[in-house]
């Protein structure tokens, strides 16, 4: 009968040691993704101080009459944008949506990936209001056409890697700024679109970080947005602190993105 307690006894020793250890490994093992989250997405990733901001744009036919003349039937860019600086553009805008479906992925990418690992919800605003706090890690989406904070960024010194150029009318691509080279989207015969995923320290404000999801088109910023979400990790052991990459997205699947430029 003794023995027969002391084996119960045991079992139960053994199975506290193992209940306690599984324990101490989640902590250890939360405590170092929480370090890799800092390292990469900045020292306010699980803070108030880490937005997801959105580009806003406003129709047209609802804007002053003294925007300059565009190429092309004026019915076709029916968009606009004003900045703080008090430039004007038109731009023919989202398809789905002025703030929309592409928005909403956008966001929603980033907001998944990091939720499970803060306590408090993230922030996601318009770029007028991003633009009113710079100290602070911001993850600007859409290109500069829409976006004030994705213009800020690409235009910043320590953005060495890439910017968007334009040929005419019609012709729109990434640049990359050392090489040259030039991503193009939309190409027959089978059209794709590209985006990028930047990522600069921020100069004003140290231990805060830029990050730039942007595309020629819709899919462009959204599948960078989801390249961004899922394959932080190997940017942060590929590249480290600051880089550029340019994917390329097959129409309406944001989870084709694959990185294209720095080649693998």
């Amino acid at each position: 009968m003794n023995q027969i307690w002391v084996q119960v006894l045991i079992s139960f020793g053994v199975a506290a040691v193992f209940f306690v250890l599984g324990d101490f490994l989640q902590l250890i093992s939360k405590r170092l993704r929480k370090r890799l989250l800092r390292r990469f997405w900045g020292k306010q990733v699980l803070g108030q101080d880490f937005v997801v901001c959105y580009g806003t744009i406003k129709d047209s036919r609802l804007m002053p009459p003294n925007l300059p003349p565009q190429p092309g039937d004026k019915d076709y860019y029916r968009y606009g944008k004003r900045y703080r600086d008090g430039r004007d553009i038109r731009l023919v805008g989202p398809w789905e949506g002025i703030v929309g479906g592409s928005e909403v992925r956008d966001a929603s990418y980033i907001v998944n990936e990091l939720s499970g690992y803060r306590n408090m919800p993230i922030a996601v605003v318009d770029d007028d209001s991003a633009s009113q706090n710079l100290n602070r890690t911001l993850v600007a989406l859409g290109s500069s056409s829409s976006n004030e904070i994705t213009d800020l960024v690409l235009r910043e010194p320590n953005n060495e890697f890439l910017e968007f150029g334009q040929e005419g009318a019609a012709t729109t691509f990434i640049l990359d700024k050392k090489s040259g080279r030039r991503f193009e989207g939309f190409k027959e015969p089978i059209k794709k679109d590209y985006g990028m995923v930047v990522k600069l320290p921020n100069l004003r404000f140290p231990g805060h970080i830029f990050f730039v999801c942007a595309g020629l088109g819709e899919w462009g910023t959204s599948g960078a947005s989801w390249y961004l979400a899922a394959k932080w990790r190997e940017l942060q052991s590929r590249f480290g602190d600051a880089f550029g990459i340019v994917v390329e997205v097959e129409l309406g699947v944001d989870d084709s993105a694959r990185r294209v430029f720095p080649e693998r």
